[in-house]
């Protein structure tokens, strides 16, 4: 048997759930015929059967094995892909090593080529290194649009494994619009393994695109379909949709699912950055009940992960939540600022922005406000620029707690606005000044300056010529009740250009002109038309048109 042939039916049991039945075939090839390569197949199907131990040491044996240059490679990705659920006795990197040695596989077959290196990439995801996990794809190339084609021309199933692979990393790096798009791509095989893991991959993607009906639909679904999780994809499935419901903060029925992915206190039926991010969510439902006890008693089951590189963030922002929740500020304050660094030094966007809420809640509870509001805004428009929504749906939260409101993003003008601050952008584009929108409005000047400011933000304008000239469209302009009396050609210019937004100082510049002759048409317009602003010209202007 090749060893294309022996990944094929190795993957067919994979993809149908069946991890024990890929072992036991690698080990029946493996004593019929030694291949090093059986090994690295054995140890990737007892990962995938939560036989974690025995799988770091089947890769140890692979590497010790390997007799040519392709079962060499094969070893260290076995060996890294492991080494994401149980500590390896490795003296290295596995995936830079194999990485150094890519070029060892230049005669390879393509499809098993193709499985090495999605296995390099999937262990440095897997061990929360997204930018080496980045790096591994970009290597790769393209996505792979077709692999292990059968006789009837279409792809292995496991295919859409290695294609949501990618779809994860981008999810995980924050890029939440982008990943969402990619995965409709994405080929399915309904009722196998493929199905469950893209379907649970959409369940974390909608909730942090805080798509709240859509998390609870998946969830309903996979807890019905999948049943209690026995093997590492459907672990990995409900461990998926569990990161979804903590994003729309449903945080008890997400440590519910946790629960049932991990099967222990430990949540051993985890790989190492699942088990951390796992028992932060049960520490953070704890918190949610005021619970320090059990935070404390999920605090201690972290505690031996907070030395390894794949969970130290995780740990350290998990620390942060139970000193606050014990009264220390200070040492959640220390906590939250390791755990931002140590996330952003490996890309996880993702745990960043959680990081930021986390380290606002101390910085507040040390009466640091204004460092916790500027961080939150920062992150906020980051977030939602990629379509993290949930974490600036979460940073408002936050906010709103210590009376503060989010800035509306720049450029999200209508659709950044609250309803009382549409209110005010109308009265804005009608050429109100704060005195007179207090009065329409029944609000204090102080108030009304706040929701001008925010109106300006939303439109990413500089002043209040400039969100009217916007906004004018939206207002009704009927037919007029008279003529507009004539201007000059020169005039109905300067016109038009203020309906645009234009400043004096550029309508000279387009016309050649001085700025006080501008100004000159300017007063002359306002005589004739008998308005009192530029943004009453800016209305009649488009009126006329």
């Amino acid at each position: 048997m090749t060893r294309l042939d022996a990944l094929r039916t190795v993957l067919d049991n994979v993809i149908a759930l069946r991890p024990v039945e890929a072992a036991a075939f690698c080990r029946e090839q493996y004593a019929a015929d030694p291949d090093p390569a059986l090994l690295s197949l054995l140890s990737f199907a007892e990962c995938i059967g939560q036989n974690f131990e025995s799988a770091s040491d089947t890769a140890a044996r692979a590497v010790a094995e390997a007799n040519d240059p392709e079962a060499a490679v094969f070893a260290l990705a076995a060996t890294a892909w492991a080494a994401t659920c149980w500590p390896t006795a490795y003296a290295g990197d596995p995936v830079e090593d194999a990485l150094a040695r890519l070029g060892d596989l230049d005669d390879s077959p393509a499809d098993l080529r193709a499985f090495i290196v999605y296995l390099l990439a999937e262990s440095a995801l897997g061990s929360a290194r997204i930018l080496l996990a980045d790096r591994v794809v970009q290597l790769c190339g393209d996505r792979p649009e077709d692999f292990l084609v059968g006789a009837d021309g279409e792809s292995h199933p496991y295919l859409a494994m290695m294609q949501i692979m990618r779809v994860r990393l981008l999810g995980f790096q924050g890029r939440v619009t982008e990943a969402i798009a990619v995965i409709e791509a994405v080929r399915l095989a309904p009722g196998t393994a493929t199905d469950y893991i893209v379907t649970a991959t959409r369940c974390l993607l909608v909730g942090n695109n805080a798509q709240r009906q859509a998390v609870r639909t998946i969830a309903d679904r996979l807890e019905r379909e999948l049943g209690e999780p026995t093997d590492y994809i459907s672990a990995g499935c409900y461990i998926l949709v569990s990161y979804g419901l903590i994003a729309i903060a449903e945080t008890a029925r997400s440590a519910q699912f946790v629960l049932a992915a991990g099967r222990t206190a430990g949540l051993e039926g985890l790989n190492f950055i699942d088990r951390a991010l796992g028992l932060e969510m049960l520490v953070a439902a704890a918190v949610a009940e005021n619970d320090l006890d059990a935070a404390q008693a999920w605090q201690l089951q972290a505690q031996p992960l907070l030395d390894q590189r794949i969970s130290r963030p995780t740990v350290e922002r998990l620390n942060s939540r139970v000193a606050l929740l014990a009264g220390d500020a200070a040492a959640a304050a220390a906590w939250g600022e390791l755990a931002i660094e140590h996330a952003e030094a490996d890309g996880r966007a993702i745990e960043a922005a959680e990081g930021e809420i986390v380290l606002s809640r101390a910085r507040i509870a040390l009466s640091e406000r204004g460092l916790a509001s500027a961080r939150l805004e920062a992150m906020a428009a980051r977030a939602a620029s990629s379509g993290h929504l949930s974490a600036q749906k979460s940073a408002a939260r936050e906010l709103r707690l210590i009376g503060r409101r989010l800035r509306p993003t720049s450029g999200s003008g209508w659709e950044g606005l609250s309803a009382r601050e549409r209110d005010v952008a109308l009265l804005v584009a009608e050429g109100f000044g704060n005195q007179a929108i207090a009065a329409e409005l029944h609000l204090s000047e102080h108030t009304v300056q706040a929701h001008v400011s925010r109106v300006l933000a939303a439109f990413g304008a500089a002043s209040r010529l400039s969100v009217a000239a916007q906004l004018t469209l939206m207002l009704p302009r009927g037919p007029q009740s008279a003529p507009l009396p004539p201007l000059t050609p020169r005039q109905a210019m300067v016109a038009d250009q203020i309906a645009l937004g234009r400043t004096n100082e550029a309508i000279a510049s387009d016309l050649g002109v001085s700025v006080k002759t501008v100004e000159k048409h300017v007063s002359e317009i306002l005589r004739r038309w008998q308005v009192a602003s530029r943004i009453g010209i800016a209305r009649l202007a488009l009126s006329a048109a």
